[in-house]
């Protein structure tokens, strides 16, 4: 018995200090394989987020900037070919919004900027976001003034509808254009002093595939392969039908005829029942913010409507999350200006601060119109950060380069990735 006893005495001290010292390595081990495995799920998740916030921009953002230039079954360039004295021979947009007077001289100075439908692309180059300049990228990112881009931005998107506004460092762009769906005019009740009725077919459900009824756009256009008009409706659209006057944001009517036509501007359209389409007018600019809620900056879009009869409104929306920068260039048609007709080969690119403003009346705005006239194709580049919480990496500072713009990000932890593109306006190209 005391042999057995002396067999059952237990451990010593050092026996359970490396008992519990291989315990604890153990414990450690399995405490970094699952970090580890933590870390590259969450690794996965920001990646598949950043590629997911890229692909949605992308699809919003090629999708409209391909339109660029659709003006019915024309496109803006037939409507404003010019002669060798430089005066519009296609027969022009014609653009309700303005005096007989000021179409016939060509002047678009009184026009509110989203009614600038003679220029379908446009846009603003973020200072210092040159080919080889160096941006260092703010986690909360602030907004910008006017003079923070090249041309300065204009009232329409720096005044209080615009909220949140854009953020410094990122280049915003514009367009216009007439919508991809159409409907046939069945009837016309056109007079040269109001009063003007237009028909189509029936449009008794109101949802986004009718073209009057469906959505909250006031402002359309109507058009055949010669010739585009854009107005605002004077009243709500009916289901069959719907009127034009000179009311609102109209300033002349739609059946306008002039006395003598100067072969600066043409007004004698033969617009006639079935063989003229309804659209919508689209004006709308994208761009970068802060969202205000989530404090992450996020790619918005802001559309400009008109109520029936009423003044334009700008609708902002959020689009894509994530998205810090947008870079852009735009490629340029290699026919002369003074050529009537873009050859449809694109050879270069510039800015928007090299293309510069299209201010009527103004040398240096004449020219800058025929440029945008002459974009072809846009390339873009994006570059977007993780916004999952739990995709928060540790990923170190890094240097990002975005259509040749060296990006020096924060050290956040956020996955970072940049993307680039090229956009055909296939309303361009080619002679179209």
């Amino acid at each position: 018995m005391p042999a057995l006893r002396r067999h059952q005495a237990g451990l010593s001290l050092i026996e359970l200090m490396i008992a519990i010292t291989i315990g604890l390595i153990l414990i450690l081990g399995l405490v970094q394989v699952f970090s580890a495995s933590s870390a590259a799920y969450r690794l996965s998740q920001g990646v598949a987020r950043n590629q997911e916030n890229a692909r949605f921009s992308l699809d919003f953002l090629q999708r409209d900037i391909r339109m660029a230039g659709h003006a019915g079954c024309v496109n803006d360039q037939s409507l404003y070919s010019t002669d060798a004295a430089g005066k519009i021979t296609g027969g022009n947009i014609r653009s309700l919004f303005m005096t007989s007077a000021q179409r016939e001289a060509n002047d678009a100075s009184s026009l509110a900027f989203p009614l600038r439908f003679d220029i379908s692309i446009q846009g603003f180059e973020a200072n210092n976001t040159s080919p080889d300049d160096i941006l260092t990228v703010a986690t909360t990112p602030a907004a910008g003034g006017a003079g923070d881009w090249t041309p300065a931005l204009p009232t329409a998107l720096t005044d209080n509808s615009i909220n949140p506004k854009p953020i410094r460092g990122s280049d915003i762009i514009v367009l216009r254009y007439m919508s991809p769906i159409q409907t046939t005019v069945t009837s016309m009740a056109v007079t040269t002093t109001g009063n003007s009725a237009l028909g189509y077919p029936s449009e008794s459900a109101a949802d986004s595939s009718k073209v009057a009824t469906g959505g909250s756009a006031g402002l359309f256009a109507i058009g055949n392969c010669g010739a585009t008009s854009v107005f605002q409706a004077s009243a709500a659209p009916g289901n069959t039908s719907m009127n034009v006057n000179v009311t609102g944001l109209n300033q002349t009517a739609l059946g306008y005829t002039v006395a003598s036509d100067n072969a600066l501007v043409t007004e004698n359209y033969s617009y006639a029942p079935n063989q003229t389409w309804l659209y919508r007018a689209e004006t709308m600019a994208y761009f970068v913010a802060l969202n205000p809620t989530t404090n992450v900056p996020s790619l918005y879009r802001v559309r400009w409507t008109a109520p029936a009869g009423g003044a334009l409104q700008a609708v902002q929306e959020e689009m894509v999350e994530g998205v810090e920068s947008m870079q852009l260039r735009y490629g340029e048609d290699s026919a002369a200006l003074t050529a009537a007709f873009a050859s449809g080969l694109i050879n270069k690119t510039a800015s928007a601060a090299d293309i510069g403003t299209p201010l009527p009346n103004t040398a240096a705005g004449i020219t800058s119109a025929k440029r945008w006239r002459r974009v072809g194709s846009v390339q873009l580049g994006l570059l977007i950060r993780g916004t999952n919480d739990r995709a928060v990496v540790g990923q170190p500072v890094q240097a990002i380069n975005v259509m040749g713009v060296t990006m020096n990000t924060p050290a956040d932890g956020n996955y970072r990735h940049g993307y680039d593109t090229t956009i055909a306006l296939r309303n361009r190209l080619f002679g179209n």
